[in-house]
C-alpha cells in the first residue's frame, strides 16, 4: 500500500477499491445510483397539529438540502431532528418513521458512521417485519441499505448476505428480471469476490447479463457495457484469458452497433489494456508461463475454459494497440468529454511507465494534463489525476495473502512500512523502513516488492516531478501461532 502525506492506498495488485452505492428510499421508488433520499410525500397524520407538520416539513427540506450538497455530517444532525419530530407526532405513524429512519441511516452511511447506519437500517427492518408487511418494497430497500453499509465497512460476508436478501425481496415485488436490481447485483458481485466466493459472483454477473438482455436486447450498448463489466471482473480474479475473450466480445458488439469511432469502444479497449498490463506483471503467471496461465487463476470458469495461452509479446502488443486506438477515438470524437480524454491519455502514459518507457509516457501525461485543465472543474481533475503519485504497477510477494481470508481470531496482519521517493520517471529510490521491521524475511520481501513498483508521477505544470516522502506499506498475513517474536528485549 502506498501512503502519501497521510493518504493511504492499498497495492493489493488486482483488487478494486470498494465504492459506495446510493439508494432511493422513497416508497415505490427504484434502486439507483446517486439517488436522493426519500421525499416527504408520505402524508402526515391528520391528528398532528399544522405547526408540527410544517416544522417537520421544514426540517426535512433542510435535511434534503444538506444531503444533496454532500454535507453529510450536518445532514445527520438534521436527520436526527426529523426523526425526533416524527416521534412527537405519536404512535401509529410507522411509514413516516421508516422513511425518517432510512434517510438518517443513509446520511450516516455517507458520513462514514457505519455503526449508526447499521443500527438505523436494522431498526427499519424490525419495524417493517413487526407490521407484517414482508413484501413491502421498503423492506428490500432497508436490506439494501444494510448491505451497502456492511460493504462500506468492509464486512463483506454480512454485506453479501444482506444484499442477497434485498435482491430476493426486490424480485418478489418487481419481477425476476427487473432493472432495479442491477446496482445491487454489482455490489453483491464485489462483496462475494472479496470473500472468495467466485462461482457465486459469476452467477450474479450472468444474471445481470440476462436482465440487461431482456430489457435492452443482446445487441445493445447496454449489453456491451455489461459484458465489459464481466470482462473486468475476470481480470480482477486473474482469469485473464476469459477476460480477454469477454472484453473483445464487448468491443466487437459496441463497434457493430455504434461504429469504429464511437466512444462506446473506449471502455472495452481500456479494459483489454488493463488486462494485459496486469497479466504481464502477475506473480503467479510469471512463474507458470503463458501456456498454462489458467492454473494460476483465483477462479476457474468451467463454462469458459481458457484457450491456448499467448506469448507476452503478443499480449503486450494487443494491450498497447487497444490503448492507442482508445486515445485516437477520444481525440477525434467531438463529443468526448475532457475527463474522458484525460482518463484515456493518463492510462496510455501509465502503460509506458509500467513498461519502463518514461520518455514515451511524457507526451501522454501532458495531453491528459491539458485535457483535464479544460474541464469545468479542471483544477480539481488535474489534482485528482496528477496531484500525487499513483501506484500503477506492483508485483506482490508470493503468498503475502495466503491466510487473508481466514477468521480474524486465527490470523494477524503484519505491515512493513517503507518511506521512499517516487522519481519523475515513475520509479523509486531511497527506500527506508519506517515500521514493521521485526522480521527480516518480511522486510526483504517488502523492499523487493517496492522495487517492482511503478507510479504515475506527480505533475507540476504538466511535467513529471520527483516526490519524496511517499509511504509504501506491504501487508503480510500470518497465523497467530506463527507470528514472529519481536527482536531484542531479552529475558
Amino acid at each position: 500500500m502506498s501512503v502519501l502525506r497521510g493518504v493511504t492506498t492499498h497495492p493489493t495488485h488486482w483488487r478494486l477499491p470498494a465504492t459506495g452505492l446510493a439508494l432511493v428510499l422513497a416508497a415505490g421508488a427504484a434502486f439507483a445510483a446517486d439517488a436522493p433520499p426519500a421525499g416527504a410525500e408520505s402524508p402526515v397524520a391528520a391528528s398532528a397539529p399544522r405547526s408540527a407538520q410544517d416544522e417537520r416539513a421544514q426540517a426535512h427540506a433542510e435535511f434534503r438540502r444538506l444531503f444533496d450538497a454532500g454535507e453529510y455530517a450536518a445532514a445527520v444532525e438534521q436527520g436526527r431532528r426529523v426523526v425526533e419530530l416524527t416521534e412527537r407526532q405519536g404512535a401509529g405513524h410507522d411509514e413516516e418513521m421508516q422513511v425518517a429512519l432510512m434517510n438518517l441511516a443513509l446520511a450516516q452511511q455517507r458520513a462514514g458512521d457505519y455503526v449508526a447506519a447499521e443500527a438505523g437500517f436494522q431498526r427499519v427492518i424490525e419495524l417493517i417485519e413487526a407490521s407484517g408487511r414482508l413484501t413491502s418494497p421498503r423492506l428490500a430497500r432497508a436490506y439494501a441499505g444494510l448491505g451497502v453499509t456492511y460493504h462500506s465497512a468492509r464486512r463483506f460476508d454480512l454485506a453479501a448476505a444482506s444484499l442477497e436478501r434485498a435482491i430476493a425481496l426486490n424480485r418478489r415485488a418487481e419481477g425476476l428480471f427487473n432493472e432495479e436490481q442491477l446496482p445491487l447485483l454489482a455490489k453483491q458481485v464485489d462483496s462475494l469476490t472479496e470473500i472468495g466466493k467466485f462461482e457465486e459472483a459469476l452467477l450474479a454477473q450472468r444474471y445481470a447479463l440476462r436482465v440487461v438482455g431482456r430489457h435492452e436486447g443482446e445487441r445493445s450498448l447496454a449489453f456491451a457495457r455489461q459484458l465489459e463489466s464481466v470482462g473486468r471482473w475476470y481480470t480482477r480474479v486473474r482469469s485473464f484469458e476469459a477476460a480477454r475473450a469477454t472484453l473483445r466480445s464487448a468491443a466487437g458488439l459496441a463497434e457493430s452497433i455504434a461504429g469504429p469511432g464511437a466512444t462506446a469502444l473506449v471502455g472495452p479497449l481500456t479494459g483489454i489494456a488493463d488486462n494485459a498490463r496486469r497479466w504481464l506483471t502477475d506473480p503467479i503467471i510469471r512463474e507458470l508461463g503463458s501456456a498454462d496461465e489458467q492454473r494460476g487463476s483465483m477462479f476457474h470458469d468451467p463454462v469458459m475454459p481458457a484457450p491456448p495461452g499467448l506469448s507476452p509479446s503478443t499480449i503486450a502488443t494487443e494491450g498497447l494497440k487497444a490503448l492507442e486506438r482508445a486515445a485516437a477515438i477520444v481525440d477525434a470524437h467531438p463529443d468526448a468529454s475532457p475527463a474522458l480524454v484525460a482518463g484515456v491519455h493518463s492510462q496510455l502514459g501509465d502503460w509506458h511507465t509500467a513498461r519502463q518507457a518514461p520518455e514515451r509516457a511524457k507526451p501522454s501525461y501532458l495531453r491528459a494534463w491539458q485535457a483535464a485543465g479544460s474541464a469545468p472543474d479542471g483544477a480539481r481533475l488535474q489534482q485528482s489525476l496528477f496531484g500525487a503519485p499513483q501506484l500503477i504497477r506492483y508485483v506482490a510477494p508470493d503468498n503475502w495473502d495466503r491466510y487473508a481470508r481466514r477468521p480474524p481470531e486465527e490470523v494477524e496482519r503484519l505491515d512493513v512500512e517503507l518511506e521512499l521517493t517516487v522519481t519523475a520517471d515513475g520509479g523509486i529510490r531511497d527506500a527506508q523502513v519506517v515500521s514493521g521491521g521485526d522480521d527480516e524475511r518480511f522486510v526483504n520481501q517488502a523492499i523487493r516488492a517496492a522495487e517492482t513498483a511503478r507510479y504515475r508521477p506527480r505533475l507540476v505544470d504538466g511535467q513529471p516531478a520527483d516526490t519524496p516522502g511517499v509511504r509504501f506499506v506491504q501487508p503480510f498475513y500470518v497465523l497467530r501461532e506463527d507470528k514472529p517474536a519481536p527482536q531484542g528485549g531479552g529475558g
